[in-house]
């Protein structure tokens, strides 16, 4: 190869690899505007705390109907900001986001004494605080 088609190797090689890195930074900023609304970050926080109440304590459930509304309301607001269904469905799908949402939980769930996932009494605790006050997570639970 003379030294043109290694020039033009070299030039193809690094506007790969500009593309792929145009092409990674996109991907990973696609979901910046869910991820960074307020709405959906504290929708989304509360779906995974109820939910997390919901399996942990035998005598709260989920209110099934209103966390279909909310969980619709939430999908909405989405797909206002400019996002499709499809998206919004990856975005709460994508295993990195509920590896977040799960360690925002914790930290919920530290900030009010409650240190292990498995903690019956303390999930249950924190669920009765909340339909108490009446919160967006106390709306999606009833006590069984």
């Amino acid at each position: 190869m003379g030294s043109y088609g290694k020039i033009l190797a070299l030039s193809l090689l690094m506007a790969a690899t500009g593309l792929l890195t145009v092409v990674g930074s996109a991907r990973a900023d696609r979901f910046d505007t869910l991820r960074n609304d307020p709405r959906l970050h504290e929708g989304l926080l509360a779906i995974t705390v109820g939910r997390h109440i919901e399996r942990t304590c035998p005598e709260l459930s989920r209110r099934d109907l209103a966390a279909n509304v909310f969980l619709l309301g939430l999908a909405t607001h989405a797909m206002s900001l400019g996002y499709s269904r499809d998206e919004v469905t990856a975005y709460v799908e994508d295993d990195v986001e509920q590896d977040r949402y799960i360690a925002l939980a914790r930290d919920y769930f530290a900030a009010r004494g409650v240190m292990q996932s498995d903690d019956i009494v303390g999930a249950c605790r924190v669920g009765r605080d909340e339909i108490a006050a009446g919160s967006p997570i106390g709306r999606l639970l009833r006590g069984g």
